[in-house]
């Protein structure tokens, strides 16, 4: 019995893999075509990874998917555009450099190197002289005009916001890099810091982002759309004006049902906001104190983790009263967690018998809570509410 003789040119993967990795490079077989290229366009863009390490396979899986959208395209007879680029100007790649040790441009494209290198391995078919890099300056000028043009038009503007910090290595972390209260990459214990940040007014935008999703219907999974709304958010009420013992200014809150006024039993501000460190410096040595100590203990946790509604409410009494404007009530003032300093005023009325989150901070330190809203009439909008026995009591 005889065998065919075997081509070693097929005698394995590894050489399979080198010959027509070899014939795309020679041939540009996945070059865009120019000016000149009549066929129909298609334009492929994945996203841009991040130069903090090596390839793992969680990009291979990532750049598998928008490369078979782009190989299909180009099998169709399209022209196709599959550019590729690294999110290399920024927290990842500095981050990556204080943990290696090295000078961050050093360290950032040497892996960039090392990436474009498995990319190849990959097979990946992207267009190798359409390279983006974040970091270069003919790329992140753009950015700085795009800035510019926005901060002409108000759009940018500044303000001190609380930061995760880890004091060790002395930078700014992402909630993700935050594990259990410390940095990831030291072990050190993470703290709230108030820095000076730019930020952008996007919520000049918010009422048209949302309006336009419409336009998507039947062409994006609803699915997808109904997260886009849910993350941009909109919310319809009224500012209410609220007057502080002993302050000239009053405090202004956003609530969605001004209808429930005659229902707060308390009032809630952000302890890490200016108001609350406001009406602690005036208040009692001891309630200082105590709210100094609840400080320390609320600048550990993230955002996230204040947002949970698992979590036992915290908060610390501040010795201050406010006044409910439409019936002249004292509302004692709290700084609790579950309120973060940048949303909204910072400052809450809390309605306990119809929203959740209040309710369970009443019961957790005895406040209470009195229902205004008829719980068995329809109601508009997603409003918590609570049962109360045959004497009306919750």
């Amino acid at each position: 019995m005889s065998t065919a003789p075997v081509d070693e040119e097929f005698s394995s993967p590894h050489a399979i893999q080198a010959k027509w990795q070899k014939y795309w490079a020679e041939h540009e077989t996945f070059l865009t075509g120019g000016d000149e290229d009549t066929r129909p366009r298609r334009y492929v863009l994945a996203m841009f990874p991040y130069p903090s390490g090596d390839l793992h396979m969680g990009h291979a899986e990532n750049y598998l998917y928008s490369d078979i959208v782009a190989r299909f395209w180009r099998h169709r007879g399209h022209n196709v555009l599959n550019p590729i680029g690294w999110d290399s100007f920024g927290l990842p790649a500095e981050n990556a450099a204080i943990r290696q040790g090295a000078d961050p441009r050093e360290w950032t494209y040497q892996n960039i190197a090392q990436q474009k290198v498995g990319f190849q391995q990959y097979g990946v078919s992207f267009d190798w002289s359409r390279v983006l890099h974040t970091s270069d300056p003919e790329y992140y000028r753009w950015n700085q005009w795009l800035f510019l043009k926005m901060y002409e038009r108000g759009l940018a503007y500044r303000k001190k916001s609380p930061v995760n910090w880890c004091p060790n290595d002395q930078t700014v972390l992402a909630n993700e890099q935050v594990v259990d209260g410390r940095c990831e990459r030291c072990g050190y214990e993470v703290v709230k810091k108030k820095l000076t940040q730019w930020y952008f007014r996007i919520t000049d935008y918010a009422d048209r982002l949302l309006d336009d999703l419409n336009q998507l219907e039947g062409f994006w999974p609803h699915k997808v759309l109904q997260m886009q709304r849910n993350w941009i958010g909109r919310s319809v009420g009224a500012d209410v004006d609220f007057r502080i013992e002993g302050r000239e200014e009053p405090v202004t809150v956003f609530s969605t049902r001004p209808d429930t006024l005659h229902g707060a039993t308390f009032f809630v501000v952000a302890p890490d906001g200016d108001l609350a460190a406001e009406l602690a410096a005036d208040a009692e040595p001891e309630v200082r104190e105590r709210f100094q100590a609840y400080l320390a203990e609320v600048q550990k946790t993230t955002d996230i983790d204040r947002q949970s509604t698992d979590r036992p409410k915290t908060g610390v009494f501040l010795g201050r009263y406010a006044i409910n404007p439409v019936n002249g009530e004292k509302l004692p003032i709290w700084a609790a967690d579950y309120v973060l300093a940048d949303y909204g005023h910072g400052a809450v009325m809390a309605v306990p018998a119809h929203d959740q989150r209040d309710l369970d901070f009443a019961r957790a330190f005895d406040l209470p809570v009195k229902v205004v809203v008829d719980t068995t009439a329809p109601v508009t909008g997603a409003m918590p509410v609570i049962e109360v026995d045959q004497d009306g009591v919750p």
